[in-house]
């Protein structure tokens, strides 16, 4: 039917030829030219009606196929299994198919909000933009494809078409394959030595096979698999959905094997490193141990897992176990003292708004680069009351004069020779100059704090001993191994005194048996404790506020205390601490928390008396610290949101830790 039109245009021009032929034999017999005239005009009528005839039924046949079409399309429009709706920016429907109404399981109609039924949708987010998102609605998931409607029509009343598809069956099937794959755990026991120190082969025996059923009944709970490997170590395997039962229990295992208890009272503790979600077993084993490194480097106790492109942090409940053996502060003494003799220069820093720890710890690293006599400065962020207070003293003395310098300097002094520590911190965004780190090709880090996720990249040498009470108890430990012939001055050993007297309230939290002995060291080294109280001296403004602090409390049950402050004060932070260090003198509180405003947002400064640690309720607002003192800062937030969530933080561990109920270690 097609070739019709074509058809018949030859047709004539066939007719055209014949009726000039006629023209010729009308010369030469004009009857005959007659009849073929006759028969010519015949044909052309015949070939005219049958051109008409066709022009009709192809007509008709067109007319067919679009109607057909249109059906064919709305039918796909409504019955296909895609639900289609056309929205404005707040959610009201203007078009919609029946088959969004089938899945929706209402009548809707124009006017009615997508929203009431598929609260999911964040429209929000999606509005003006064009793509794909896939959401769950009670047990069915959906994907949604979403583009902006354009035209002329829609400038005053801007529309997006959603077109959704029910992806139930291939994301169940999804589901069901991340909960098979492996997730692999390193696990290893801190305190083996401690937990089986003077103990006969008996009660060795009992301890190690109470500790080997707990970790076997708790695979078997995981359906999984372990394998003991070493003394103190163990290899496990279990698949992804044996894991989430493992982070909904927040590894109970952790509290069992923390209630087993030798002859000598020191509880067994756990690290675990666990990995999941990697594309090779030679990825797994890698995430997982390096998991076990973090866990065991923020002072054991604890199980990192690494899953799903994040890091999670569970338990950490116990005190870090003291190590008794000083061989690690020997090897790492003599390494240090190798490394800045190859050094052209020094810098050491601490954290921003540096304490007496940090600057105490600074002043130790600096008696020993001097001592080989390297150019050597501390880079201080801001000028604060410690620095103020301890630089005071320093400008008496002419050997001083220029130690301490603004991040600018650092950043002009800094040549591919100079050698940077960093101490009291390992977290680039907390040093005091976050910008020396990028240009340092040679770094050393000195800490004391468990080990946060964020690490400073590649140092040369890491000294991280969560054990320790202060970072300045650890460069004192150095000091003794670094050189013989090395002698602190007065006020670098009352410094050092300083930071440590900070950091374990003059003795009194997170002090061990080495504690007293690098403070014994630095008495002997002339240390002075008169010239250490005047550091700690406030003036009387600062009093005020810390009382004002500490007379708008807040008492929460299990022994929690939190106190706010909203107005902005002079020296806050200070204050602050202050006030947090006092409130854990009231009876029957274990953790107290202050919460006051800074510049750009909310800081919480948190002090524990042991049972509670601080560090991972801080870690969950994005900040850390030690077990008994961390802190935290919030840009952008309220006080009493804070509040709230601080509320929730300590309800929650305390429920965790009734559920789990165990006995606390102590320091030996």
């Amino acid at each position: 039917m097609s070739h019709g039109p074509s058809f018949w245009f030859d047709t004539r021009v066939y007719l055209a030829v014949s009726a000039a032929l006629l023209l010729i034999i009308i010369l030469y017999n004009p009857y005959v030219a007659g009849i073929g005239a006759i028969l010519l005009y015949v044909l052309y009528r015949y070939g005219r009606e049958r051109h008409i005839e066709r022009q009709k039924e192809l007509s008709a046949y067109l007319d067919l196929m679009s109607q057909n079409v249109g059906q064919a399309s709305f039918y796909a429009l409504q019955n296909l299994p895609l639900a289609i709706a056309i929205v404005d920016a707040k959610g009201r429907i203007h078009w919609r198919n029946s088959v969004l109404a089938d899945w929706a399981g209402v009548d809707l109609t124009p006017g009615d909000n997508i929203r009431e039924f598929w609260p999911q949708i964040d429209l929000e987010r999606l509005w003006g933009k064009a793509g794909l998102e896939t959401f769950a609605a009670g047990e069915r998931y959906y994907q949604a494809v979403y583009k902006p409607v354009t035209g002329p029509k829609n400038e005053d009343t801007p529309l997006l078409i959603l077109s959704i598809t029910d992806i139930t069956a291939s994301e169940t099937i999804r589901a069901k394959c991340e909960a098979a794959m492996p997730a692999l755990a390193f696990i290893q026991i801190d305190n083996y030595d401690d937990v089986l120190k003077g103990l006969n082969e008996g009660q060795r025996s009992a301890i190690l096979a109470e500790a080997n059923q707990h970790l076997t009944e708790w695979i078997s709970s995981l359906e999984g698999f372990l394998k003991k490997y070493s003394e103190d170590a163990y290899i496990a395997m279990f698949d992804r959905q044996g894991l989430e039962r493992a982070m909904a229990d927040r590894f109970a295992i952790l509290d069992e094997v923390r209630s087993i208890h030798g002859g000598n009272r020191i509880p067994m503790t756990l690290s675990l490193g666990v990995a999941a979600d990697e594309p090779t077993f030679a990825a797994l084993a890698q995430r997982s141990q390096a998991g076990l490194d973090l866990a065991l480097g923020r002072g054991g106790d604890q199980a990192v897992v690494q899953a799903g492109g994040k890091l999670q942090f569970y338990g950490g409940k116990a005190k870090a176990v003291e190590k008794n053996t000083r061989v690690k502060a020997r090897i790492v003494a003599q390494a240090i003292r190798d490394i800045v003799a190859a050094a052209g220069s020094v810098l050491v820093m601490g954290h921003a708004n540096e304490d007496f720890d940090s600057l105490g710890a600074a002043l130790g690293v600096y008696r020993m680069a001097r001592s080989l006599d390297k150019p050597t400065h501390v880079v201080v962020s801001s000028p604060g009351i410690a620095v103020e207070k301890l630089g005071e003293l320093l400008s008496e003395y002419e050997q001083y004069q220029g130690i301490f310098i603004t991040p600018a300097q650092a950043e002009e002094m800094m040549d591919s020779e100079t050698l940077l520590f960093v101490v009291d911190t390992h977290r680039p965004a907390l040093t005091a100059a976050p910008a020396l780190l990028a240009e340092a090709d040679k770094v050393i880090v000195i800490d004391h704090h468990r080990r946060s996720e964020d690490f400073i990249a590649n140092p040369m040498l890491v000294y991280l001993e969560p054990s320790a009470s202060s970072t300045s108890e650890l460069v004192t430990e150095l000091l003794t191994y670094y050189d013989d012939k090395l002698e602190l001055t007065r006020l670098e050993a009352s410094a050092l005194y300083a930071g440590i007297v900070v950091d374990t309230k003059s003795f009194a939290v997170q002090t061990g048996v080495r504690t007293f002995e690098a403070a014994s060291h630095l008495r002997r080294a002339g240390a002075d404790p008169r010239l250490v109280r005047q550091l700690f001296r406030v003036d009387l403004d600062t009093l005020k506020h810390r009382a004002e602090i500490i007379n708008n409390t807040e008492m929460l049950p299990g022994g929690a205390i939190i106190a706010t402050y909203s107005e902005g004060i002079k020296n806050a932070q200070v204050a602050a601490a202050q006030a947090a260090d006092m409130l854990l003198n009231i009876e029957g509180v274990t953790a107290s928390f202050v919460i006051f405003p800074i510049e750009d947002g909310v800081a919480i400064s948190a002090r524990s008396q042991g049972d509670m640690n601080v560090q991972v309720m801080m870690e969950e607002l994005g900040g850390g610290g030690h077990q008994t003192m961390a802190g935290a800062q919030v840009k952008g937030a309220e006080i009493e949101e804070i509040k709230q969530q601080m509320k929730e933080l300590v309800t929650r561990y305390i429920k965790e830790s009734e559920d789990h109920e165990s006995n606390p270690s102590a320091r030996s």
